[in-house]
């Protein structure tokens, strides 16, 4: 008797966790192996499927209970504090940019929705603004995150929070951190991916979405000048080694010096394992003692003081 197969969502399958059973996709009429039984799925491969809509997945109907078990012992939020009441608002309105983020990363035509994005992403910065000093716990703002979309809100959120803490007051500062917090990622949907590249050449090409996306914003006259830099610059490393144009200390546009902060964060976190409050122990760990070098020390040693006292 052949195999049976069913179908699981693409969304329960968590990034650098090793698989309790092997994945299998459904190409010309035939189930071919995504990802063997204790490999991984990176966020690379969830980007990929995502990008191109494949959100369903399969397993052999054998290991559906032990698929079932696994998904039980390791929820993609874990448990979420209750919010105040005061700061209800946070949820639905990171729902709401949640949602516009994706279509701007699944859409043919990600330029055209990029106003509007913005324009719900003042009003996440607003709701963030509210949560006071010290008293949110950080798993309140940052959910853990699978691929790309996932990642840009976090990043968004936990840089508007970052700079809010660190004394930029002025509205206007915290949007522009918001918003190039959002669009940091924006470039990926430009870099020309194909079947036959393996990990390596997607993470070689995955180093032009910087100038890629700052590219694309270009053409929009609605977008601020300093998200176009937050965008462009959130990979230039403060010793020098980042890229695409290899800045160095203050050269390196102020805001964007946060928003790398919390893309890396959250990068370290999502690729972790563990739970959420694990993960982000470790990322910190990793930041204050891995990758110091390459941020703003005076902006790092803030921003871990302040992360710390969340988890």
């Amino acid at each position: 008797m052949s195999e049976q197969f069913i179908s699981i969502s693409l969304k329960d399958v968590l990034v650098g966790e090793e698989l309790p059973c092997t994945l299998y996709v459904y190409i010309s009429f035939r189930f071919i192996t995504l990802r063997a039984k204790g490999d991984i799925v990176d966020r690379a491969t969830y980007d990929r499927l995502d990008f191109k809509k494949v959100h369903t997945l399969f397993i052999s109907d054998q290991e559906r209970v032990v698929w079932e078990k696994w998904i039980q012992a390791n929820p993609i939020d874990g448990k979420i504090p209750p919010l105040a009441p005061e700061n209800q608002g946070f949820t639905r309105v990171r729902e709401d940019i949640h949602r516009k983020t994706m279509d701007i990363f699944h859409s043919e035509h990600p330029s055209k929705i990029v106003k509007s994005t913005l324009e719900s992403s003042k009003k996440l910065v607003d709701e963030v603004m509210k949560f006071p000093y010290a008293v949110q716990t950080l798993s309140q703002l940052q959910r853990y995150s699978r691929g790309t979309v996932d990642h840009s809100v976090n990043v968004s959120v936990l840089s508007t929070y970052l700079a809010m803490q660190m004394g930029y007051s002025h509205t206007l500062i915290l949007q522009h951190v918001g918003m190039g917090g959002l669009l940091h990622d924006i470039g990926k949907t430009l870099v020309k991916i194909i079947d036959e590249d393996n990990d390596e050449q997607i993470a070689q090409k995955m180093v032009e979405h910087p100038s890629l996306g700052s590219k694309m914003l270009e053409e929009h006259k609605s977008v601020p000048n300093e998200v176009k830099m937050i965008v462009a610059q959130h990979h230039e490393n403060y010793d020098g080694t980042g890229h695409p144009a290899g800045l160095r200390g203050t050269q390196i546009y102020d805001l964007a010096r946060i928003v790398s902060i919390a893309n890396r964060f959250d990068d370290l976190v999502g690729n972790g394992k563990g739970s959420l409050k694990d993960r982000q122990r470790k990322a910190l760990d990793d930041m204050e003692n891995v990758y110091y070098r390459i941020f703003d020390p005076n902006k790092l040693t803030k921003a871990i003081k302040i992360l710390k006292q969340g988890v």
